[in-house]
């Protein structure tokens, strides 16, 4: 667990400043095409410019979030819960949701 522990910290860091960075978006917000980010609770691609959203389940209780990744250095983009992803950052170490 020593090169786990390595990065996992770091991962969770980089969720919630992922995480912080979604909220300020909006549908028109400008990107780079191939970006992905979360705007409100749906998962975007950017294509042409542009945020293509495509919604998360919400009626099954599923937001879009950054998760930090386990196994290796960085972060993923998906529908999850809420408590999921608070869980799987605060197991990292980072602090603050």
């Amino acid at each position: 667990t020593g090169a786990t522990s390595s990065f996992a910290l770091a991962n969770g860091q980089a969720a919630q400043k992922l995480n912080a960075q979604f909220a300020t978006l909006t549908a028109d917000s400008s990107c780079t095409d191939g970006e992905d980010a979360c705007i409100g609770s749906s998962f975007a691609k950017c294509v042409n410019g542009n945020y293509v959203l495509m919604e998360c389940n919400t009626g099954a209780g599923l937001t879009c979030a950054a998760l930090p990744l386990v196994n290796s250095a960085g972060t993923s983009i998906t529908c999850t819960t809420q408590a999921d992803a608070l869980a799987r950052i605060a197991a990292t170490g980072a602090t603050g949701g």
